[in-house]
This record gives structure tokens, sequence and C-alpha cells, in this order.
């Protein structure tokens, strides 16, 4: 199912989330870009339901 490895890339994805300290602003634009992931995935999945 596609919205079970959206959620598991996520996963794997914040998992390796850690600081950079060569480029500290890359941290928080990942982190954002987890997020708009996880907001569009719980988007998809009240979809699918109603």
């Amino acid at each position: 199912m596609r919205l079970a490895s959206d959620a598991r890339s996520i996963a794997r994805d914040l998992s390796r989330l850690t600081p950079d300290w060569r480029n500290p602003e890359r941290y928080f634009e990942t982190r954002d870009d987890l997020r708009h992931r996880l907001q569009r995935l719980a988007n998809q999945l009240e979809n699918t339901r109603g």
C-alpha cells in the first residue's frame, strides 16, 4: 500500500534527522519538509476514509 510505504519513508527520514553543523539551516529545512510530508499523508488518509 502506498500510504504505508510513505509513512515508513517519513519515519526512516525522521530517525536520520540530525543537526548539520556545516549548514545549520538544513536541519530546519528537512524538519519542515518532513512536517509537510506528514500533513499530506494525513490528508490522504482522511480522504481515503471519507
